[in-house]
């Protein structure tokens, strides 16, 4: 009896011990596997980092000719010594935010390819001109820096609208509306009878626009640009103070966003003429809409 129990004892004791290992073995498979997807996505991180550091160096070549377009190509190197820097100091990462950074990236090199061709033919003209220096040529070159310019200045307005961060607002539209007895709001288009304005708004989606919370300020005023019922005021990018009859938080996650703000109003105070609804994003002004009521 004594010996089957001490037998007992000794396998619960190797199964133990077994168990242990197997235990033991996984934990270390799991951490290698971690550390393998850890070093795979800073090394990608780190290569976005040396991919900007070559654009960067050909801005700083393409400046150093110092064409018509030096000004336009300063700006656009900023711009990327900016993002270069957010993904070196990211310090959580995943895929998805590398595939973004990595389109980016791929927009910017198309661009770049019309950019630098527009700068070399500059320089060229450049050069031309100082071997060159009799008044028709003078004349020539002037008019090809001006239409040079002119052409940069679209490419760059359109790269601008191609991938800039800012939140903008496709449809808008304002109801007026009276409350009955039993509660219910309904659409009106009399002045006396207005209780609240409806105002719906759809923010469009940006797939690039950095995410997180948005303030969206609505801002209603009748003929004379008095706010109806103002809550507080906000401040734009230049300084200037603007009041506010609604204040929404939104997040924003790279996807259309439809959001419906609703202004409470005193009836007797809403006379009759035509009401504009302003729409600010943060501190930026992004669209409008205007209302009629008899």
């Amino acid at each position: 009896m004594e010996e089957n129990k001490k037998s007992n004892n000794k396998l619960i004791i190797i199964a133990l011990a077994v168990l242990l290992l197997a235990v033991l073995a996984y934990t270390f498979y799991t951490n290698s596997e971690h550390k393998k997807l850890t070093d795979a996505i800073e090394a990608e991180k780190i290569e976005i980092g040396q991919n900007l550091d070559s654009i960067i160096v050909k801005y700083e070549d393409a400046i150093a000719q110092k064409t018509s377009l030096s000004g336009e190509l300063t700006v656009e190197r900023d711009r990327i010594i900016a993002l270069r820097d957010s993904v070196k100091n990211l310090k959580v990462v995943n895929y998805s935010m590398l595939r973004r950074y990595k389109g980016e990236i791929s927009k910017l090199e198309e661009s770049n390819k019309k950019l630098f061709l527009l700068n070399e033919s500059l320089t060229n003209q450049n050069q031309l001109l100082t071997v060159n220096l009799d008044s028709a040529n003078v004349k020539i070159t002037k008019q090809l820096a001006k239409n040079d310019t002119l052409t940069m200045r679209n490419l760059t307005l359109a790269q601008k609208v191609a991938i800039g961060s800012e939140l903008k607002v496709s449809t808008a539209k304002v109801i007026a509306m009276k409350e009955r007895n039993n509660g219910k709001l309904v659409e009106t288009s009399r002045a006396n009878a207005t209780d609240a304005f409806r105002i719906n708004l759809t923010i469009v989606k940006n797939e690039i626009a950095e995410q997180g919370d948005r303030q969206v300020y609505i801002q209603v005023v009748d003929a004379n640009g008095t706010t109806i019922a103002p809550k507080g005021e906000f401040t734009l990018y230049d300084n200037t103070q603007v009041s506010y009859s609604d204040l929404s938080m939104v997040n924003y996650l790279n996807e259309a966003i439809d959001l419906i703000s609703l202004v409470e109003v005193n009836k007797n105070s809403v006379k009759s003429g035509v009401y504009t609804v302003n729409i600010y994003i943060e501190n930026k002004f992004v669209g409008a809409t205007k209302i009629a009521l008899k």
